[in-house]
């Protein structure tokens, strides 16, 4: 898979493209995806059009925070079998575009001959364009098709996950995105205090644009070297340990990632060391119970 950030190529010539924000690439985005893939036939290119940073960072002047940065969004693209990613450099010269310019600048940028988007898309200043005026726009230049939202108990969307994790409901953002979430990292050195309480844990060093979500105490699965691992998660703002079950092995340095599967409970203050140390033990016992 190919990457491309505001770099005009041939490569994306007579491809059908998707086009979107693409944050947590949810079963949403992956309709989307599916559809976009009958239309490539066995000789077009199939890629995807995006924004760096995502303009809802720019306009709203929000923390910078993805359920899914850069590399992981190109991970999980390049095994759905993506051959490309256009990245338009977003910011506030980029959203006073107005709708006919930026549709004039798709073209002559990638040079598509199909671009699918959601029923929600919105492009131009002041986010005017609609995909209508999208469709009737492109009319000159390629074809638009217009896929429809997908619903689950309401609209299916990245905001709509953000929100879910922030209120540790991690079942039914795992359900709108069609896989677990995930958090990546490199195994750091931490205090030492886990191994003295006899749970000895690994803590990861997170993206800093990665978001994370609400404190506290999860059922995981650790992956490392094709295994996934059992494990509890301690999750404190950016602070992430995992104690992992029935593992003895040493992966300092080593780059893991995270499924989060259930969030067990809040984080707690103890009063001593046996206290935590009888809690922790809980933890893992309800790990490996709970479905």
């Amino acid at each position: 898979m190919k990457v491309f950030i505001n770099k005009k190529t041939s490569f994306t010539s007579d491809s059908v493209c998707a086009i979107g924000g693409f944050d947590g690439i949810h079963r949403g985005h992956l309709e989307i995806i599916k559809h976009a893939k009958k239309l490539t036939g066995s000789r077009k290119k199939l890629g995807i059009i995006t924004f760096i940073p995502l303009p809802i960072f720019v306009l709203k002047r929000l923390k910078t925070l993805y359920l899914t940065p850069k590399e992981e969004k190109e991970e999980i693209l390049r095994d759905l079998g993506i051959d490309f990613i256009y990245y338009f450099k977003f910011n506030k010269s980029f959203s006073q575009l107005n709708p006919a310019d930026f549709v004039k600048l798709v073209y002559s940028e990638i040079a598509p001959s199909i671009v699918i988007v959601g029923e929600n898309f919105r492009f131009g200043k002041d986010r005017k364009g609609t995909v209508m005026m999208f469709k009737e726009l492109a009319k000159d230049y390629f074809s638009v098709e217009i896929i429809a939202d997908i619903e689950d108990e309401g609209t299916i969307s990245s905001t709509r996950i953000r929100e879910l994790l922030l209120l540790g409901n991690i079942k039914a953002a795992n359900h709108l995105l069609g896989r677990e979430y995930s958090i990546s990292g490199r195994v750091i050195k931490g205090r030492g205090k886990g191994t003295k309480l006899g749970f000895p844990t690994i803590n990861i060093r997170v993206q800093e644009e990665k978001f994370l979500p609400l404190d506290g105490i999860y059922k995981v699965k650790t992956i490392y070297d094709k295994k996934e691992l059992l494990g509890a998660m301690f999750c404190y703002h950016n602070l992430i340990e995992i104690y992992i079950i029935n593992f003895s092995g040493n992966l300092y340095q080593k780059e893991v990632k995270i499924k989060l599967l259930k969030r067990i409970r809040d984080i707690e203050k103890f009063p001593d060391d046996d206290s935590l140390r009888t809690a922790i033990a809980r933890d893992v016992e309800k790990v490996k119970k709970e479905a």
